[in-house]
């Protein structure tokens, strides 16, 4: 539902490995057009690492992707504006939207729908039947819950009834004219920033900031250069004066849900940030929903279209990667917001000097879906 990050790869398996039924996108969209004005830029940027570039390979869509993407030649660290070090990159970067498109053009190119006017009014995940606002009601052999931190789904079969929770971090956004070849890293008192090439001609701006205040969870919701600027204590506009001109600077409140137990729930099972939403501090959001769905997938495949067993391997592969992910998403939330100026100059002494962010860098993006899936099957 909704989430077209995790759909292609579904559909593709649906059509081609022996799946009787069809699968849908159900989107809370009213029309077509809102839908592609939904796969608008909203002032994101987006990264893909190594571990999800190998996903897109899978899909054959790594190449399609480089086309619309840059290629940082490095990522270079600072401190109160001061380099601390700099490493190779192997990120590749680009607006939102243009992954976006990539992968509903994949999902058209399957013969994929999308109803659109689809808000989800009652969930029967018992009787596999689900009904909407516009009273029109599907019978279904199994759900896929792509519908976010937000989640409908999960807040219709869970006992507790908890909301996300402010994770105390908020982070504005905006692109603007800049042409920058590499990926900086800016540290400082309480936030960090990071800008990022998105075509020849224009960056990704992301500041992140330690806040009391709560910004709603929200791509849309727009701020301004002065709120910004109060919020910061950087010289953004004689680093970036071109933000100056920016008529789109958004601000986002980032939040958190507790941890599920399990990934799936009888005919329901979870995807990206419905399945488990992370403070994007070390790039992995949508890394990690390309994962989720390539490994479901492969498994369903495998099993010959056999849910249960699917949704058991499924849980014993993705939990403890995404809980390693989740915590180390944590910790880097708390490096890069120091403020005690010892801690300051033991972190960037360690970054300097030793091999921690390479370390740190490859634990994650070593993560290799085909390597994974041919270990438990095979």
């Amino acid at each position: 539902m909704e989430c077209i990050e995790e759909h292609p790869y579904l559909i593709e398996l649906s059509k081609t490995k022996g799946f009787e039924d069809s699968v849908y996108m159900l989107s809370f969209q009213d029309s077509r057009d809102n839908a592609l004005k939904f796969i608008s830029e909203y002032g994101a940027g987006i990264s893909i690492s190594p571990n999800g570039l190998k996903v897109l390979e899978c899909m054959d869509l790594k190449s399609e992707f480089c086309k619309v993407s840059e290629q940082p030649k490095n990522t270079v660290f600072f401190s109160n504006n001061k380099k601390i070090t700099d490493i190779l990159s192997e990120v590749r970067t680009t607006s939102r939207k243009n992954l976006y498109k990539i992968l509903l053009k994949k999902y058209l190119s399957l013969d994929g729908e999308i109803f659109f006017d689809h808000r989800l009014e009652h969930l029967d995940i018992h009787n596999k039947n689900i009904t909407f606002s516009n009273t029109k009601s599907f019978n279904v052999c199994h759900v896929a819950a792509c519908d976010g931190i937000k989640s409908i789904c999960q807040e219709m079969i869970s006992q507790s009834n908890v909301k996300p929770q402010f994770s105390g971090y908020s982070v504005w956004r905006a692109i603007f004219p800049h042409k920058q070849n590499e990926i900086n890293f800016y540290l400082g008192s309480n936030f960090h920033i990071v800008t990022y090439p998105i075509d020849r001609k224009r960056i990704s701006f992301i500041a992140a900031v330690k806040s009391k205040i709560e910004y709603i969870e929200s791509w849309k919701e727009k701020g301004t250069l002065s709120e910004l600027l109060s919020e910061i204590e950087f010289d953004i506009l004689k680093k970036y004066p071109s933000i100056e001109h920016s008529s789109d600077i958004y601000k986002w409140g980032i939040y958190t849900r507790p941890e599920l137990k399990n990934l799936s729930y009888q005919n329901m099972t979870f995807f990206g940030d419905a399945a488990h939403p992370i403070v994007p501090f070390i790039g992995q959001g949508a890394s990690l929903a390309l994962e989720d769905v390539f490994i479901f997938g492969s498994l369903l495949s495998k099993y010959k279209n056999d849910f249960k067993a699917t949704q058991k391997d499924y849980d014993s592969l993705r939990l403890k990667r995404i809980r390693s992910i989740h915590k180390k998403s944590l910790n880097q939330a708390k490096l890069n917001h120091l403020s005690n100026p010892m801690t300051v100059f033991a972190r960037n002494i360690l970054m300097k000097y030793t091999n921690v962010i390479l370390k740190r860098t490859n634990s994650i993006w070593s993560y290799d879906v085909k390597k994974v899936i041919k270990s438990k099957l095979y």
